[in-house]
């Protein structure tokens, strides 16, 4: 088998439904937790030799899963997480939690991060997306990104050589992300650690963290907000199968118990269908989905 004798957890039909925020998806043929970024390089290589289909998986917070599955290794690189702390700078693997290291990093007193410290993915989704909330996004504290591009090597990207915008980063399908170096500024620790605090209760008041969600479904259109138009459109409360617009934020579509990924993309395209005919908004989605729709 094409992981054989590799360090690292290995699971055989491992539910996919595990592996993300909104516990959806059906079994991976094989799942592997890599325990540096030499183990997911040496993943790769050998399925990439034996024409093995792959998947990249984080957290899981903004990503929808198949219901048949997904054939080949499903690669999670949520044992990625070596951290090297500088002066006012982190270098940091891509499977760290960013919530975790926003925490950190105002416990340090250094400012910056504050927006990020209710968003529950990894480093790596987070410059991949662009991340961001409450006005801050992860590209304003980027020096320098790692990665392992479509032919197998390491290559550092200066972040002058990337381009970022709402929600957008120019390597997002091009390669994937192995660590960041992120420089922060000094800041009152007593602020920044209050600043996160009211950031969590907004997110904890105005969106359902009590149900499985992958965030925000869809991009705001310039000038306007996705949740306002879907709210306006009738769909707060509309269901699916077991996909539901919630009732506290429309933008979100929570798991009420045993949703596929069926019910969750009927609920988003006739979302877009109705609010492009009310209102003439082209909805994009946020989320992403590994495989055939």
């Amino acid at each position: 088998m094409v992981l054989d004798g590799m360090p690292g957890r290995v699971e055989k039909n491992y539910p996919l439904k595990q592996l993300t925020t909104w516990k959806i998806g059906g079994p991976a043929e094989f799942a592997y937790w890599p325990q540096t970024f030499q183990d997911l390089k040496e993943a790769r290589q050998r399925a990439m030799a034996a024409k093995v289909p792959l998947w990249l998986v984080g957290r899981g917070s903004n990503l929808l899963l198949p219901d048949e599955g997904l054939p080949g290794i499903t690669l999670v690189t949520t044992q990625l997480r070596s951290i090297d702390w500088g002066d006012y700078t982190v270098r940091v693997e891509a499977g760290y939690p960013l919530a975790r290291l926003a925490q950190e990093v105002g416990e340090r007193g250094w400012g910056g991060l504050e927006f990020a410290r209710g968003i529950p993915g990894t480093v790596g989704g987070a410059v991949i997306m662009n991340a961001g909330a409450h006005g801050g996004e992860i590209a304003s504290l980027i020096e320098r990104v790692s990665a392992i591009t479509v032919n197998g090597t390491i290559r550092t990207f200066e972040r002058a050589e990337i381009e970022f915008g709402y929600r957008f980063c120019s390597l997002r399908g091009e390669v994937w992300i192995t660590e960041a170096v992120l420089k922060f500024t000094r800041g009152d620790r007593t602020e920044i650690l209050q600043m996160m605090r009211e950031n969590l209760r907004n997110r904890s008041m105005n969106q359902p963290l009590e149900i499985p969600n992958a965030g925000s479904v869809f991009r705001n259109p310039p000038g306007n907000s996705a949740g306002r138009l879907i709210e306006a459109a009738g769909w707060k409360g509309r269901s699916i199968g077991g996909a539901q617009v919630s009732n506290k934020h429309a933008n979100f579509i929570v798991n009420t118990g045993g949703a596929k990924a069926t019910d969750v993309l009927a609920l988003i395209a006739e979302i877009q269908r109705d609010v492009q005919e009310k209102y003439g908004f082209d909805l994009q989605t946020e989320i992403e989905y590994l495989g055939k729709k």
